[in-house]
C-alpha cells in the first residue's frame, strides 16, 4: 500500500493541487484496496482450485495404474499361454522320442488230444 505522502508527492510532481490532488490520492487508494481484495479472493479460491487439481491428478494416476495392471495381467496371461504351448510341445516331442510299446498278444495253442 502506497503511503499517503508518497501518493501526495507523486500527485504534486504531476502538477496536481487541492481537490485534484485529494481526488488523485483517494482514487489511488481505492485502486490499491480493490487490488488487495482481488488478491484476497484469489487466495480464498486457491485451496479449492488446488483440491480440484489434486483430484484430477489422482484420477489420472489411478487410471494409469489400472492400465498398468491390465497390461501386466495380459502379459501374464500371454506368458501362461506360451508356457502351456511349450509344455505341450515338450510332451509331444517326448512322445515322439519314446518307442511305442507294442502290445504283446500271447497266443495260446491248445491241442486237443482226444
Amino acid at each position: 500500500m502506497a503511503m499517503v505522502h508518497v501518493l501526495k508527492d507523486l500527485g504534486e510532481q504531476m502538477g496536481l493541487k487541492g481537490t485534484e490532488l485529494r481526488d488523485f490520492i483517494t482514487e489511488q487508494q481505492d485502486l490499491e484496496r480493490e487490488e488487495r481484495n482481488r488478491l484476497r479472493e484469489e487466495q480464498k479460491k486457491q485451496p479449492e482450485q488446488n483440491k480440484v487439481q489434486q483430484e484430477k491428478l489422482d484420477k489420472f494416476r489411478l487410471a494409469q495404474m489400472e492400465r498398468e495392471k491390465e497390461k501386466e495381467q495380459r502379459e501374464r496371461e500371454e506368458q501362461d499361454k506360451q508356457s502351456e504351448r511349450e509344455r505341450e510341445m515338450d510332451q509331444h516331442e517326448k512322445e515322439q522320442r519314446e518307442p511305442k510299446k507294442e502290445e504283446h498278444k500271447s497266443t495260446v495253442n491248445l491241442r486237443y488230444n482226444g
